[in-house]
Formats: structure tokens, sequence, C-alpha cells
């Protein structure tokens, strides 16, 4: 059974309409074919990395408008000091990626300097829209269709390239090259001159986010900075587990992660993605996008939470997480994986903002 990340459909519901009006076909812009890294130019973090997904419930607008500062103010009393965004391109079923330039798009620019304002650092993290031609990111895959591969790599190449160059224009500090394409990495060549070309537009660090059950399939972790994950672990078959029972599940996934770890030079690891839905099954399937609201299923949440903030804070390879996701605006009480909803920002609060003493956003 295919294991599919939460953030992969949670979008699905207000995505399709906007795409549509959103993408078209960009310049070409080149593609080295074998380029020596550049060193990093931008300080590596040294603070475990207190993160939150700000999603769209369109096509980005949102964080270049007012709300993505009032969702700024919300998130501050709560600990959160980092904060990701994922600008889309749009993949079509013959391998084609379609995108607008970055610098054509005046929320991103305007994003960029909102959370800068805010005192807090950005995480850029591009996705693929997939919606109507794949299941899920992890489905895109040509087969032995070698013009398809051509078409999706050059193309693909583009948009990080130029999303790359938009992060290094505006001082961005991270950036994800891909998110959960593992049906692609197969093909390492073609990743290596991805990063290549990468390497060669920006200086700061880089990472790919893989999703949680195929970090093993990614053969150029050696080329990244940090180990990005995609991190809905299953952690207990138990229809409500205890906070010991959700603990016992995560020490298994972390050893794991700490070999991994350890067998490329110690290099960090990030949870670029990890959220529970309101959810009777929130610990056995985390990426179930199905909400099932119950006093009952609030607490397996909050429990949920509580084990990860506590439990991947104390690990030293473990650079930081990135909690899916705060939706702005009004649409956020429609949304699932919200984090606005009450015991969510229970345990953000609990976790993260005492210790500055701050208080909870209401």
């Amino acid at each position: 059974m295919k294991q599919r990340p939460a953030g992969t459909f949670a979008l699905t519901i207000f995505a399709v309409v906007s795409t549509a009006l959103l993408f078209a076909a960009a310049p070409n812009e080149g593609s080295p074919e074998a380029a020596a890294p550049r060193p990093t130019g931008k300080t590596e973090p040294t603070r475990f990395m207190r993160g939150m997904t700000i999603t769209c419930p369109r096509a980005g607008a949102i964080w270049g408008s007012s709300h993505m500062s009032d969702a700024l103010e919300q998130l501050r009393p709560l600990g959160v000091e980092w904060i990701a965004i994922h600008p889309y391109a749009r993949i079509e079923r013959n391998g084609t990626v379609r995108h607008r330039p970055a610098a054509s798009l005046s929320y991103l620019a305007s994003s960029v300097e909102r959370v800068r304002t805010g005192g807090m650092k950005l995480f850029l993290k591009p996705h693929l829209s997939y919606w109507g031609n794949f299941t899920w990111r992890g489905e895109i895959d040509f087969g032995e269709d070698p013009r398809a591969w051509e078409r999706f790599f050059n193309s693909y190449r583009e948009f990080i390239v130029d999303q790359a160059r938009f992060a290094e224009a505006h001082d961005v500090p991270i950036l994800s090259v891909g998110v959960e394409l593992e049906g692609s990495v197969r093909h390492e060549g073609e990743w290596r001159k991805i990063l290549a070309a990468v390497r060669e537009v920006y200086r700061g660090q880089i990472t790919y986010s893989a999703n949680w059950d195929r970090l093993e399939s990614v053969p150029f972790w050696d080329a990244v900075d940090l180990i990005g994950v995609q991190a809905y672990f299953p952690l207990s078959e138990e229809p409500n587990p205890s906070a010991a029972v959700l603990e016992a599940g995560w020490k298994g996934h972390l050893a794991g992660l700490r070999e991994l770890s350890h067998r490329h030079g110690d290099k960090p690891v990030l949870f670029a993605e990890i959220g529970y839905n309101r959810a009777s099954d929130a610990a056995r399937a985390p990426w179930n996008y199905s909400t099932q609201d119950s006093a009952e299923n609030r607490a397996l949440r909050q429990r949920l939470m509580t084990v990860a903030l506590d439990r991947l804070e104390e690990e030293p390879y473990v650079r930081g997480v990135f909690w899916w996701k705060w939706m702005p605006g009004r649409s956020a009480g429609r949304s699932n994986f919200s984090m606005r909803d009450p015991e969510a920002i229970e345990a953000l609060t609990h976790a993260w903002g005492k210790t500055s003493g701050r208080v909870t956003a209401r």
C-alpha cells in the first residue's frame, strides 16, 4: 500500500482551480552539465529550527498580503522562529514542468520581506502541483520513456534554478531542491546536474525533502547540506495510544535517522514537514487527510504533537522541524491539519512559547 504524506493530499481541495491560471512556460535558462559546488555563503543555523509551514488557499498570493503579516503575529507568541512557504510549478502528464519566473511574482518578494520584518527566517520549499495528472508527487514517474524524462529534467531544472536565483537575490538561508519526487531519484546523474546548477547560483543551505519511507532510495545525500524528511512516520497500531507507546514508536525511526546521518558524515536531519490530523488513526497513518473531529481525536493529536516536540529537540542530529500547516486568512477553520486548532496551539505554546514567557495567541 502506498503511504502518502499528509501534505500531498491536504492542498488538493483548493488547488485545482487556481493552478490553471498560475502556471505558464518559462524561458530556457540553461543547465550546466557539471559544476563544482560553491562554498556556502550564508550562516548555517546553530539553534534548533522551530518552524511552521504557512500554506495558501489558492496559488500563493496570500503570502504577500496582510493575512501573511497577521499569521506571523499569531505565530510569534507560539515560539515559531522559521517559516516555510512552497511556491508552485505545474507538472503535466507528459513530464513538462510549467512555471512563472519567481521574480515576476511580487507576492514572493513581499513574503520574504514580511517574514524578515517579523523577525523570522525563511525556508523556501518549492512544490510541484500534480492534481489531475498524478495521485501524489511520489507517483511522478515516466517509466522507460526517455523523451518524457528529458522534458521533466530540463524543465524542472529551469524551475528550481529560477527559485534558487530568487532565494540568493533575497538572502533566503535554506532551499529545498525537491519534495517527494522519489519516482525520479534513480536518475542520479540528472539530479546531480540539478544540484550543481543550483550551487552555481545559490550559496545558502540546500536540502531535498524525501518521504519518510523513501529515505534510503535517495542516492545524493552527500551532495546536499541537510537530509530533509517528510516525517509522517507511523507510531502505533493501537486505537488510542498513550504517550509512552508513542515514545516507543519514535525509538526505531529515530535510530534509523541517526544511522543515516552518521553514514553521511553526521549530516544534520531536517524535519521538512511533520503534522497530525484530527483522526482516530493519526498515530497509525499520520498522512491521512480525512478529519474526524471528536474530543478523543483532539486529545490524541495533542499527545502526538507533545511527544514529537519533546523528543525531537533532544536529538543532536535533528536540525529542526516544520509543522504542517498554518492557513492564513478566512479559510483557516476549514483546513485539515490546521495548526490553528486549539489543541495544536496548546501543544506549541507548552513546548516553545514557554521558553520566552510567551502566551497563546487567540
